[in-house]
Formats: C-alpha cells, sequence, structure tokens
C-alpha cells in the first residue's frame, strides 16, 4: 500500500465500534445527532499520523494545543481552550489549576479506543489526504470522538462544530476539554478515586468512565459482564490485542473474550499497558502506539475497595442523579499497609512551540459568483455553480458552510446527493497532499458545487443566501445570493440527511 495507504482494513473495528454504541445506548434516548442529522464536514488526515497525532495528544493534554479563541465575522466565538483540572480529596477540593496535565498515556488510549486505530478521517481517505471526518453512529467526530456541543438542530454548523469537526488539533483540544470536565465533575456529581491526584494514573479510573457514559454497562461488577474476562491479570482488564498480555486469552487461536466484553476503562487501561501497533505509516516500520505505563487496576478481593463498587452503590446514585457525587463510590488507590501506591505518566513534556509549527498561517481564498440564478426545468432538474476554496497561507485551512434554507446544498462533484458538505478544509501548498493511488499534488483547494433541492423548495419560495467563511488566520466570507426560477413541490426540508435513533447525547 506504501505511501497511499488506505484504511480499509479498519472495516473490522469500525463494525466493532458500532455495535459497542447499539450496546450502550437504549431506545427512547435523545438524538446525539439531532433532529436535522449528522453534520458532514472534510478533514485532512496526517500521512505520518502516529507521531503527529501523539505530538497533538500531549499538546491538548497539557492545555498547549489551541490557546487563543477566534472570533467570526458575525460576532462568534470559538473557544477550546484549556480549563485545567481540580484536585484533591472530596473535602479538600482545590479548584482548577491550568498548570495541570492530563496524563497523555490516556488520552492516547482514549483516542485509539474511540476510532479503532488512530485515525481522524474515514478509512476511505488515503493518509495524507482530504476527505470525510471519521463520524461514529452517534455522531462522534474525529480523533476524540466528541458529541457533546455536535448535535445539529437546526441544519447548520456552529464555528465550532465546522472546525472541531475538521480540524484534528482544535478536534483534540476540545477532546481534552471534556475529559477534564469529567474529572473536574467530582465530588458534585462523581466519585473520587484516591486522593483526587491528576497525577495519578489509578486516580482517573472515573473521569475515564465518564469519557463514554457514567453507565452501569461501564461498572466492572455488571453481572453481564464475565468475570473471567481478566485471565491471569489481578482485576479484569482489556487485553488490547496483545497475545502476550495477562488477560489475553484464546482457543484455537481466536481470542476467548474481545473489546465488547470489557467496559470502557479496562480498554482504556488495557490499551495503556499493552499499547497497540498501528498499520506503519507510509515507509515507516511498526512500532507500539506509546510507551507501556504501570499502574494498578482496583482490587476487588480488598474488602474497602469491593464495597465502594458494590452495585447497589452506583444504582442509588444513579437513581439519584447522581447528585453528591456518590461518596459511597470513592475508594482509595495507596494502600501502604499492602504496598499499593500510585503511579504517574513516563510521557515526556512536549515543547508547546509545536502547536505554533501545527497551526502555521491559513488565509483562505474563497472564488466563486456572488449571486447565482438556479432554474427549475420542467422536468426537475437544476442547474449548478463551481465555488472554490484554496489556501494561499500554510498548513491547515477550515472553513464552514451555511445556507438560510435547507434546499441550498452543497458538496463535491461526483459525491453521492446523500453527502452535503458543512464545513471542510484547503491546505497550503507546502504541503505534499495525497489525492490517490501513487498521486500527489501541492497543497489542496476545495471545489464545491452549488446547486438546490427543487423537492425541499417550498412553494413561494425564490431566493436564499449562502456564505462560506474561514474559521483559522485570514481570508474573507464569501456570500453567494441566490434565486430560483421555477417552482419547488415544496417536499421534507432535510430530505438529504439521514437519522439514525435510539442514540443518546449523554456522552462525550
Amino acid at each position: 500500500m506504501g505511501t497511499t495507504l488506505i484504511r480499509a482494513s479498519l472495516a473490522l473495528v469500525a463494525i466493532m465500534a458500532a455495535a459497542s454504541v447499539a450496546f450502550y445506548f437504549g431506545n427512547g434516548r435523545v438524538f446525539a445527532c439531532g433532529s436535522a442529522g449528522p453534520f458532514d464536514f472534510d478533514t485532512y488526515e496526517v500521512e505520518s499520523y502516529v507521531n503527529a497525532y501523539n505530538t497533538a495528544i500531549e499538546l491538548a493534554a497539557t492545555g498547549q494545543a489551541i490557546t487563543t479563541t477566534t472570533t467570526l465575522s458575525n460576532g462568534e466565538v470559538v473557544d477550546v481552550r484549556y480549563q485545567g483540572l481540580k484536585s484533591g480529596p472530596r473535602t479538600a477540593r482545590i479548584a482548577e489549576n491550568k498548570s495541570i496535565r492530563i496524563p497523555p498515556s490516556i488520552y492516547k488510549a482514549i483516542v485509539w479506543i474511540e476510532t479503532g486505530s488512530f485515525n481522524n478521517a474515514s478509512k476511505s481517505v488515503y493518509y495524507g489526504g482530504v476527505g470525510p471526518v471519521i463520524r461514529s453512529p452517534d455522531c462522534g467526530y474525529g480523533l476524540g470522538q466528541i458529541t457533546t456541543g455536535m448535535s445539529n438542530s437546526t441544519g447548520k454548523a456552529t464555528a465550532k462544530q465546522a472546525i472541531v469537526g475538521s480540524h484534528y488539533l482544535y478536534n483534540l483540544a476540545e477532546g481534552a476539554r471534556i475529559l477534564a470536565d469529567k474529572w473536574d465533575s467530582a465530588p458534585k456529581f462523581r466519585p473520587i478515586a484516591g486522593t483526587g491526584n491528576p497525577a495519578a494514573l489509578e486516580d482517573w479510573y472515573f473521569a475515564i468512565w465518564s469519557y463514554n457514559g457514567f453507565a452501569f454497562s461501564n461498572h466492572p461488577l455488571n453481572p453481564d459482564l464475565d468475570p473471567l474476562r481478566g485471565g491471569a491479570a489481578p482485576s479484569p482488564i482489556y487485553h488490547c490485542q496483545d497475545t502476550t498480555a495477562q488477560s489475553y486469552q484464546a482457543a484455537g487461536g481466536i481470542p476467548k473474550f474481545g473489546y465488547n466484553d470489557y467496559t470502557y476503562p479496562e480498554r482504556v487501561y488495557g490499551c495503556m499497558r499493552n499499547p497497540p501497533t498501528p498499520v506503519p505509516q507510509p515507509g515507516g516500520v511498526a512500532t507500539k502506539l506509546a510507551k507501556p505505563q504501570t499502574f494498578l487496576m482496583p482490587d476487588f478481593s480488598n474488602e474497602v475497595i469491593a464495597k465502594a463498587f458494590d452495585v447497589k452503590n452506583f444504582l442509588t446514585c444513579e437513581d439519584a442523579g447522581f447528585s453528591g457525587g456518590c461518596p459511597l463510590m470513592d475508594y482509595p488507590t495507596t494502600i501502604p499497609a499492602k504496598g499499593v501506591t500510585t503511579h504517574t505518566d513516563s510521557t515526556p513534556a512536549v515543547n508547546p512551540a509545536l502547536a505554533a509549527q501545527i497551526l502555521g498561517a491559513p488565509r483562505l481564498a474563497i472564488s466563486g459568483p456572488t449571486a447565482a440564478n438556479f432554474t427549475i426545468s420542467s422536468g426537475g432538474t437544476v442547474n449548478s455553480v463551481t465555488v472554490t476554496v484554496a489556501n494561499n497561507g500554510s498548513s491547515i485551512g477550515p472553513y464552514v458552510v451555511r445556507a438560510s434554507s435547507p434546499w441550498i446544498i452543497v458538496r463535491h462533484p461526483g459525491e453521492p446527493a446523500s453527502r452535503t458538505i458543512d464545513g471542510g478544509v484547503a491546505l497550503g501548498k507546502e504541503m505534499s497532499v495525497v489525492v490517490g493511488a501513487g498521486l500527489r499534488q501541492s497543497g489542496y483547494s476545495s471545489t464545491l458545487q452549488v446547486t438546490v433541492n427543487p423537492s425541499a423548495i417550498p412553494k413561494g419560495t425564490t431566493t436564499g443566501k449562502l456564505t462560506i467563511e474561514p474559521l483559522l488566520g485570514g481570508g474573507a466570507p464569501y456570500t453567494m445570493d441566490i434565486t430560483v426560477t421555477g417552482t419547488g413541490s415544496g417536499g421534507p426540508a432535510y430530505d438529504h440527511r439521514q437519522l439514525i435513533g435510539g442514540l443518546s447525547s449523554d456522552r462525550k
């Protein structure tokens, strides 16, 4: 596959992820995607992805990925700055401190578990190419699989939604904010492990649990889970497909327990202890995703810990809406008499200057007609016009697409009618972009085809407006005044979208 490596081999992982979503979410929950359906964002998949995403995660985990806000022409502010972490036990909790980092190894394992293979774009996209962002069935976007704040109820993406869905560094920065928020929700709405020390890997147990959803399906003593899933490990923990892991058990060469047999914390901690080996980057050699980390999982043979994890404690707290933070679930992670102590992340400090290198200095130039007339023929066909988004600066230039009415359709030429574009990216010419098997070009301009959907135009509606605006760096917003000649049939407003029912927004 060489330099045009495609992720077709990740199909099985995607199926597993979808299955886990179906396992977690019950019927009757709020649609995570929103009433207007999922957004369609383009993104850039870094070619040397393992090193690049590890660096970006380390920047995000230390609050050094995105340190400023961005304000659009309409006054809309994009803010994904790190808020810091609280620390200390329940009775002596200290306010958020921005200098305290999230252990990067935790976030790396979360990203691996969330995406299935450390990918930011759909598996159809070449490493080094541009295409649809990876999106889960419950509308989690990108590396962090962000769902919080990503619901689509209007048919128009906010600036923050578009940049989180299209730029990997912003996506990871937002994921770090969400993970920090899960940590900071204790003790008001979550239990505290240990002394609430952010440097202790063991003390992150409940925050990790909460990133996926503080649900009973993730309780380690859930009776639906096989108590033997831990294998030779002292406590249940995912093997992360490492055949040498203590918890790995096989029969006839087939693992007895797989991804869905473990809780979310067991998966994340498992991939920290047994780091996976991603598909090697083009021209590279297969290596572990990160350094193995040393830590202890909750020991349920200890009476105090077993009592804290009593199923009744969780269910009672859940019935109360987790108000008060489930104090009966607090448990020690340090027991000196038994030689039990906590461990820290061995990941070295990251160079904060790397964030500026990733962001570069994009400057978008958007060209196309400022006014367009779309004529609906008697047979229902309609013309289209082309708009091009180029990056005359450097690095990744994200943009957002907004239409005044849902019958205004923006897509890439040749793409299926089911996919419209809510946001995307243009790349600077200093970037070598993979555009096909063995094919490269300098930079990437996003070509958009603008048309209208006759069946969705309410009768009597003849005008609308399209706006495309840069989200980072320089460049002016672009607007197109739209006039429709002919009569629309007045069909459904979002007939080009697809809803997936039974999914909850109460996740990330």
